[in-house]
């Protein structure tokens, strides 16, 4: 049975905690959820990250920062359930539309369309009197199906894809052929001087600026930040120049040492170790590393930058006195991406042949500028991520663990907090803080308000459990221990055990110690998998497989007509050289029959 505290009024809350700042009665708070993209545990200042975000950490100073947030490692599932306080599959979001199979589709929880009548935090909170706007990445299932008008927002300007560029619309993904914007559900094109973070905050002052200021409003801004294309003004790159040259191998060890300082892990924790196809940094070239350097640097001014605009926002509030009035929220989506622009050996001849194609720059001088493509790759991924092991995409702590802060009315100024936290978490949380009602039964997630406002130093018992699983990465949570699976190319399928109050880093197994528990564990994610509807997948519907296969399928359909160019050159240049070879024969043979009739 699931356990919820509803805070009803708030003169109660604040004889509970003298401490905590109480809500006028009548007067519900305004909510901003700030939802960063692929930005892993140590990406954020407060977390320890060596980008500049100084206007995040002061909502962590005056609110929470959370050191047990999780979420789902693939980013639709996670924004399906942030949205809707359900399990993925329960909406019908079990994976991403890329890593499908036909047989997926036809199952209820891999639709990726969410019925006519699906509520959603901004359907909820519509109906008690809220404004609710959204701006940014959607991206939940197929393109155009799910669109936020149709699901509870007055007011939105979306992408709907997994990402593009953030100076344009022009896709990232070989054989993609457009990114989809829409505003209020109408295609829209983007303007000329576009840059995904001042715009998408310039959007949203507007909505929040043509409201009534005296309805409380819902405000989810939807960054771009940091997902590839990682892409700002070269002004905010050059901030970091030789920050990064230390490499990835003694950064990863020092973002452990930054994390245990701040209390955000224990000081047993230990660096799982990174997959073998990570490069050691002393092998690189001095090129190499120059070139590794500046890419990160790149992703550091994309936070700093996005900090700046989300600074620009809670100013805007400020000046027209709503921010005292406004819970903000900043959390990630999943894990650091470990995306790469360049490949070992022959694959690496397609990628340079789609970039001369697509008209892209991935030059030093270009990193992170137009048509730009730039990736900060595995390494400085699992660096992004640390101290846990590995990244977005599989179900270890590194994919699932994330940066998430808050404060405004009703929250206590509490620090570090180490009750976990699961996204679903947050619908009911937000209307709990909106002091509107609902059934806890309707939600995957569950009120975590009393540990936010300090009446609580916990949100799941020790026998309680969440879940998570999509394309067979998975991992279920009870108390301090955790069962995962992660699949190739960096897993195995194999379940294992672990005890993540001393072990986050998730470097011993303990399945063996402790068989009995690990039994049990196992038989609760059945359950868990049986009640939302989880397909379980062979090795060939694994995500990394399927979506290679389906971005070959998109390249060959976009690229054919240069293959085929490229065939006719190749062809071409074969004939001429053959035809210059048979007319030097013929020419030596003329000349020997000349020597020969003079001799």
């Amino acid at each position: 049975m699931k356990y919820i505290v509803k805070v009803a009024l708030p003169v109660l809350l604040a004889m509970a905690c003298a401490s905590t700042p109480a809500l006028a009665k009548d007067k519900k708070p305004n909510v901003l959820v700030v939802l960063f993209d692929d930005v892993g545990f140590s990406g954020i200042g407060a977390y320890g990250s060596d980008a500049r975000t100084p206007r995040i950490d002061s909502i962590a100073q005056r609110g929470a920062l959370l050191s047990r947030y999780y979420t789902s490692p693939f980013c639709g599932p996670t924004r399906a359930m942030l949205m809707t306080g359900k399990d993925n599959h329960e909406v019908g979001m079990g994976t991403l539309v890329e890593t499908t199979t036909e047989r997926m589709r036809g199952a209820p929880g891999y639709s990726m369309r969410w019925h006519a009548n699906q509520q959603t935090i901004a359907t909820m909170l519509s109906r008690g009197g809220y404004q609710t706007y959204v701006t940014g990445k959607w991206g939940i299932g197929e393109v155009g199906a799910n669109l936020p008008h149709k699901f509870g927002f007055q007011r939105s300007y979306v992408m709907d894809a997994t990402g593009g560029g953030n100076y344009d619309a022009k896709p990232y993904l070989p054989g993609s052929h457009s990114v989809e914007w829409f505003e209020d559900g109408k295609p829209v094109n983007l303007p000329e001087d576009f840059y995904s973070s001042r715009t998408l905050v310039d959007k949203m002052i507007e909505y929040v600026g043509a409201g009534d200021p005296d309805r409380p409003f819902f405000a989810y801004l939807s960054l771009q930040a940091a997902h590839m294309p990682i892409q700002v003004p070269t002004e905010y790159v050059d901030r970091y120049e030789g920050v990064f040259d230390r490499g990835w191998d003694v950064m990863r060890q020092e973002q452990l040492t930054r994390a245990i300082a701040l209390g955000l892990v224990p000081p047993e924790t230990k660096l799982a170790p990174v997959p073998e196809t990570h490069r050691p940094w002393d092998d690189l070239s001095p090129n190499e590393k120059a070139y590794a350097a500046r890419s990160m640097q790149v992703n550091a001014g994309m936070m700093e930058a996005a900090d700046y605009h989300i600074g620009r926002l809670l100013d805007y509030l400020k000046k027209n006195g709503q921010l005292e009035n406004t819970i903000v929220v900043v959390l990630s989506d999943n894990g650091a991406e470990s995306g790469q622009t360049s490949m070992e050996g022959p694959a690496n001849l397609a990628l340079d042949a789609v970039k001369m194609i697509e008209r892209f720059d991935t030059s030093y001088e270009n990193l992170g500028q137009r048509r730009s493509v730039t990736a900060v790759g595995p390494e400085w991924a699992s660096v992004l991520s640390a101290p846990f092991d590995l990244y977005k995409f599989y179900g270890s702590e590194g994919a699932l663990r994330v940066p998430f802060v808050i404060a405004g009315p009703g929250i206590a100024d509490v620090g570090v907090k180490h009750a976990p936290v699961h996204v679903a978490d947050l619908v009911p949380t937000i209307l709990d803080a909106a002091d509107l009602p609902y059934e806890p039964d309707q939600f995957y997630g569950k009120s975590v308000l009393p540990m936010l406002s300090g009446n609580s130093d916990t949100t799941y018992k020790d026998d309680e459990s969440f879940a998570f699983e999509v394309s067979g990465n998975a991992a279920l949570y009870r108390g301090k221990w955790k069962i995962t699976r992660n699949t190739p190319p960096n897993g195995d399928s194999t379940w294992r055990l672990y005890d993540i109050s001393l072990d986050p880093g998730e470097t011993t197994d303990l399945s063996n110690d402790n068989p009995d528990l690990f039994k049990d564990m196992l038989a609760e994610y059945e359950t868990y998998a049986q009640r939302v509807g989880v397909l379980e997948i062979s090795e060939d519907e694994s995500a990394f497989k399927l979506l290679e296969k389906n971005l070959i399928k998109k390249s060959v359909s976009k690229y054919w007509p240069y293959m085929m160019g490229f065939i006719f050159a190749i062809g071409g240049l074969i004939f001429f050289i053959f035809s210059l070879i048979i007319a030097f024969h013929k020419r030596n043979l003329f000349s020997r029959r000349d020597v020969d009739s003079l001799s």
